[in-house]
């Protein structure tokens, strides 16, 4: 999404509202499929300086993508903040900095940036989800098995359980 700024450039220190809408590309995030829609971009922009522009917003949007524990498909309303500076000679040591040439400001990076930082690191279904059943991998939520009844769960810390059954010395 393009923003045309050459108002702001023109009239430093004045407030220009903006609202507009954007459209991100499906993406991998901890190795889950993350599609953001329905993307509303609100707020306002003004020139600081010669070659700066201020620009505060609140982004809202759907992410489409998966349970973490049983990965049926999942929506989840987002809202993200924004307050980024564009700069046509960013500094290289100053990642906060986006980019800009001649009057336009490209927003889809400091939108896309400003959606996943408020994506929560598990996404559920629901607060009480089953997951999958790690031997057979029925969702436990639609159905149960019986895998598990009376077998001893293997993981790395069995050996653990061992030691402190048997009351060894460690």
């Amino acid at each position: 999404m393009s923003l045309d700024v050459s108002r702001a450039l023109k009239n430093p220190g004045q407030i220009f509202p903006f609202e507009s809408s954007i459209e991100l590309e499906e993406m991998e995030v901890l190795s889950d499929p993350v599609h953001f829609v329905d993307i509303a971009v609100q707020g306002e922009y003004l020139c600081t300086g010669e070659n700066r522009i201020s620009l505060k917003a609140e982004v809202q949007a759907t992410a489409d993508t998966r349970c973490s524990r049983c990965l049926e498909p999942v929506s989840i309303p987002v809202k993200a903040e924004m307050d980024v500076v564009f700069d046509r000679q960013p500094d290289p040591e100053d990642p906060d900095l986006y980019s800009f040439e001649a009057s336009t400001l490209e927003l889809t990076d400091a939108v896309r940036d400003a959606l996943l930082l408020e994506l929560p690191m598990r996404i559920l279904c629901a607060e009480d989800c089953k997951g999958l059943c790690p031997v057979c991998g029925i969702n436990l939520n639609k159905g149960t098995c019986t895998c598990q009844e009376g077998a001893e769960v293997l993981n790395p810390f069995s050996a653990l359980k061992n030691i402190v059954l048997n009351d060894e010395e460690v």
